[in-house]
């Protein structure tokens, strides 16, 4: 049995069991009782089952998954797929290959960009070294369509991992064969993650690649820009007690400030914002980097584990100059609260109800660049969120844009006025006055920086 089988058997268990014990509990609970005594003990006893159902499990699943994914070869392949969410560029990904393919699995790699059929990489191995290796390949694989298929001794194809010599994905224009004796001792499920961290991988390879073959060939920063912003959410998402905002005017084509909102389950939410150093191609690409490093992450709630990953990408693409500032900031709706760190942008803002009138909080930097050297320790801190609290995320392109008489606009009257108004405006509405606020705070003279707010209003949360 593999890991989807048994989680798909530990959740029919998990809801037979919890069936079989509601129904118990109504059935005494209703004996002797009336009607709407046995209702109200019928709701509580579902909600109780249901919680410790999905807790129960989840302790479940979690073991099921270290038992067939975290040990032997499942794991190799597994410790491959961590090392793939750190790789930016084919070179990363050929070392990736040596050290946890090669030297772990004792696999022979063929990798192959199908138009034209030319081969990347080729293990040093005798296998690999066979001068009919690579037509055999062609003539067999050439004419699938993406996936992922096992090989079988003759280089077939094969319909599982029984017995397999090894596996092929096709994705993105890719053809990457794996050969290793030890293919029919992985789970099934670990091949499927594989695949999927692939897709994502040669994405990624293509959107870096596309944007130096613009900047080299065609010099056309227009494509840039256009480029750049699919790095950027399309829309941001719908939550049930969170409603977003966002604006985002580069000051050239290319910008360095960037922003998401990643939605993570019902109640939490993770909001970035970020400003690399520079403007230009540069900065674009660091953006790229920072977006993609914190969408691939699997744990997206470790604020610490996220800003640490991104600090290593950055130094990986071995820029001397360029760096980031960046906020993320993990809200929780059910926990009434969110957690953030603040590593070395200008303060953002919450803006709070109180008995007194509207209160504008301040989170200033409690950490440092991110991008330049190795961050050794994140302090991550937390706010209570309540009913109608506005979370204010900007750039310092908004926050530090000075009038004629040199007061900036974060500290200005005109600013806090307009803040104070966060906790009864619609979210959209406060964004819009925002960004018409900093475009005309300059008078008649011209913006300097680019300008991105990302602004988060909680919803009742009594409800």
């Amino acid at each position: 049995m593999d890991y989807r089988r048994a989680r798909n058997t530990a959740s029919a268990i998990s809801w037979a069991v919890t069936a079989l014990a509601f129904s118990a509990f109504v059935f005494l609970a209703s004996e002797g009782a009336g009607v709407a005594v046995t209702a109200v003990a019928a709701g509580v006893a579902f909600l109780i089952a249901f919680v410790a159902r999905r807790s129960t499990f989840a302790l479940v699943d979690a073991r099921l998954y270290r038992k067939y994914l975290g040990h032997g070869s499942s794991k190799l392949v597994s410790d491959f797929v961590e090392r793939i969410r750190t790789c930016f560029t084919m070179p990363e990904f050929v070392q990736a290959i040596r050290e946890s393919l090669e030297r772990a699995l004792d696999a022979s790699v063929v990798l192959i960009r199908s138009n034209p059929w030319e081969v990347i990489y080729e293990s040093p191995a005798a296998l690999t070294a066979d001068p009919g290796l690579v037509p055999k390949l062609k003539h067999n694989f050439r004419e699938l369509s993406e996936g992922l298929v096992f090989i079988d001794d003759r280089f077939n194809l094969t319909v599982s991992n029984a017995g397999a010599r090894g596996f092929s994905v096709f994705c993105k224009g890719y053809y990457f064969f794996v050969f290793s004796r030890v293919c029919p001792f992985v789970d099934q499920d670990a091949y499927r993650v594989l695949y999927g961290e692939l897709l994502i991988f040669f994405d990624r390879v293509l959107t870096v690649a596309k944007l130096f073959d613009i900047a080299a060939l065609t010099k056309e920063w227009r494509q840039i820009a256009e480029t750049q912003r699919t790095f950027l959410p399309e829309m941001l998402p719908e939550q049930p007690k969170l409603s977003l905002a966002a604006y985002w005017r580069p000051l050239v084509n290319v910008s360095g400030d960037y922003y998401d909102a990643i939605r993570i389950d019902d109640d939490r939410t993770l909001l970035v914002m970020g400003d690399v150093s520079g403007k230009g191609l540069g900065a674009a690409l660091v953006m790229g980097i920072v977006i993609n490093t914190i969408r691939a992450a699997n744990d997206k709630t470790d604020l610490a584990a996220l800003l640490r990953a991104c600090d290593g990408a950055i130094r990986g693409m071995g820029f001397d100059d360029k760096y980031t500032v960046m906020f993320l900031g993990l809200v929780d709706v059910g926990a009434k609260r969110m957690r953030y760190v603040n590593a070395a942008m200008s303060e953002q803002f919450i803006v709070v109800r109180t008995i007194k009138g509207p209160v504008i909080k301040r989170l200033p930097s409690n950490c440092g660049i991110i991008g330049l050297v190795p961050v050794r320790t994140v302090e991550v801190e937390e706010v209570e969120l309540r009913t109608d609290d506005t979370i204010v995320l900007a750039t310092d392109g908004l926050t530090e844009i000075e009038s004629a008489e040199g007061v900036v606009l974060d500290q200005s009257p005109e600013f806090l006025k307009l803040m104070a108004t966060a906790v009864d405006a619609t979210i959209d509405d406060l964004v819009d006055r925002l960004a018409t606020l900093g475009e005309t705070y300059v008078a008649d003279r011209k913006l300097r920086d680019d300008i991105t707010i990302l602004a988060a209003k909680v919803g009742r949360l009594w409800d």
